[in-house]
């Protein structure tokens, strides 16, 4: 009966993860489609678009990217799959699989049941985002993990470093956590592992070592650690302009108009670099359990979910206190570890500085600790499931239908649809507008482009004349931004805009309308297609 149950939740978290793939979220964003892009290049060069061969890093345009979902990704467009469709997929069964693993690790039908309806899951599981393969190895990894507890099978714990190290290729998130797990482990359960032999330490310390190496070698070259060099609290701009100030602030009230006055030891001891790192780590890591940011309103940025609606239920935050609650009244090694990783879960995002918020995507791997407490709560509070599948009900009908329509604009919903429509005019010159968003990706995944020699930045040169800036595709297609009071009176050009700058156009008598491009949803703008009118002759 058992199986049947498990079987059913599968069927539910599948159906959850992938009806109307494509429509909720309302499109793919830029880097979704980046990645479809880097996959579709991949499968016809074996590199990236920058001509990398079999890339541990891709690299993109404005990052060097990990590579294990786009490798998912190239994988599903070998099937011929629709490209958007391939792009997601991936997200599908990563976050299907996850819900799975989550039960075999808890053997609660319960927890498995909360997974598949966390509105976290379920919106992670939906789009292009690497973090849903990260958990999924790192379920993988404490699965196979709990195996060798049970069987003391040495080749689970082989297969553990398989997946734990596998996670860091998924999302670069896992590369911090990663030791604060494995510390765990050891801590938790030294007593079973201080049997294992020193040859079969010595061989797992290898297994780690020739798992990490392509991060190791990537790393050295600068790739791996790129984007966290230029968004971490150690490299916060103008942190010295910020600790002057302070300091400055100390002294103003008792030496007014005064300069060359010597800064107290005091001001020196309470402003500095050190302290303002301290300050945006203890900042951010307390906004990591903010009750508005789990139970009320979700991330910040709603691409990330939901604004009107929290990454869990209301009725959450009650069963999590009832399960710790419970956990403290009987713990549990398993609960100690998922307990301690609650606490660890914070420390990757609390080292970034890019974000005043909360963020969902950095901060996932609280998520399996917030179900196995939650569940237990619930557990104890069984009676509370109908309410429980009420609350569901309300989030799917949001998620569904106003979602949608609130989060459409920062989805870059309709400029899929404005590139398709440009390609009517292909014979002539067209001009893309990103003062939106940059079309390039859109253009190049949904027209779609492949270079006819060399790599695609073989084809890509910058622009600057008196009437356009940016970057050129082939001499042929241009995207950037427009001086419209140079733009030439030349039929043969076409310019693809939001509405947002056709509006600021106001109603001119230089241009022809070719096409509107209509939204879809209400936050997203519409596009026009304008050519300007051949000059009148006397």
């Amino acid at each position: 009966m058992k199986k049947y149950f498990v079987f059913l939740i599968f069927l539910l978290t599948f159906y959850l993860r992938f009806y109307s793939l494509l429509n909720f979220p309302p499109s793919l964003f830029s880097d979704e489609v980046d990645a479809g892009y880097q996959a579709m290049t991949f499968n016809r060069n074996s590199s990236d678009y920058f001509g990398n061969k079999f890339p541990i890093h891709f690299h993109s345009f404005s990052d060097w990217r990990t590579s294990a979902y786009i490798y998912s990704v190239a994988f599903f467009d070998r099937l011929r799959l629709n490209p958007e469709l391939a792009v997601r997929l991936p997200s599908v069964i990563f976050g299907s699989l996850s819900v799975i693993l989550f039960y075999q690790i808890t053997g609660s039908l319960i927890a498995a049941l909360v997974l598949c309806l966390s509105p976290w899951s379920i919106h992670y599981s939906r789009t292009g985002f690497e973090v849903s393969g990260m958990l999924f190895c790192f379920l993988a990894a404490i699965l196979h993990f709990k195996r060798y507890l049970k069987d003391q099978h040495y080749y689970h714990l082989l297969i553990f470093t398989f997946f734990i190290s596998l996670s860091t290729y998924f999302y670069s998130t896992a590369k911090l956590f990663i030791p604060l797990v494995l510390l765990t482990i050891i801590c938790v359960w030294h007593r079973p592992l201080s049997k294992l032999t020193l040859s079969k330490i010595f061989w797992l310390i290898i297994s780690l070592i020739i798992f990490f190496t392509p991060q190791i070698i990537d790393t050295v070259s600068g790739r791996s650690g790129y984007r966290f060099s230029y968004i971490s609290i150690f490299t916060e701009p103008h942190r010295e302009q910020v600790t002057d100030s302070l300091r400055y602030q100390d002294i103003l009230l008792d030496h007014p108009g005064e300069i060359g006055v010597r800064t107290p030891l005091l001001s020196y001891i309470l402003h500095n670099k050190y302290q303002l790192i301290i300050a945006r780590f203890i900042s951010n890591y307390i906004k990591s359990f903010s009750p508005e940011f789990l139970f009320l309103s979700g991330d910040a940025n709603v691409r990330h979910g939901f604004g009107g609606h929290g990454l869990l239920y209301v009725i959450d935050i009650v069963l999590l206190i009832i399960g710790l609650f419970y956990f403290t009244k009987k713990p549990n090694k398993l609960g100690i570890f998922f307990f301690i990783l609650f606490i660890l879960a914070p420390i990757p995002f609390s080292l970034t500085r890019d974000s005043d918020s909360a963020h969902a995507t950095r901060l996932i791997l609280m998520l399996p600790s917030l179900v196995y407490f939650i569940s237990a709560g619930l557990k104890h509070k069984i009676y509370l499931i109908p309410l429980y599948l009420l609350l569901f009900i309300n989030f799917w009908h949001y998620y569904r239908l106003h979602y949608a329509q609130d989060s459409a604009a920062l989805w870059h919903s309709n400029l899929k649809e404005t590139v398709i429509a440009s390609n009517k005019y292909s014979d002539r010159t067209i001009y893309y507008s990103d003062s939106f968003e940059p079309f390039l990706p859109f253009f190049l995944f949904y027209y779609p482009y492949y270079p006819d020699f060399g790599n695609l930045t073989d084809h890509i040169t910058p622009e600057n004349n008196d009437y356009f800036s940016g970057q050129s595709l082939d001499q042929k297609y241009y995207f950037g931004h427009i001086n419209w009071s140079s733009v030439p009176a030349d039929p043969d050009l076409i310019f693809v805009i939001p509405e947002n700058e056709y509006k600021n156009l106001g109603q001119s008598d230089f241009f022809i309308t070719l096409d509107i491009i209509p939204k879809r949803y209400l936050s997203a703008p519409s596009f026009y297609l304008l050519s300007p009118k051949p000059p009148s002759t006397p």
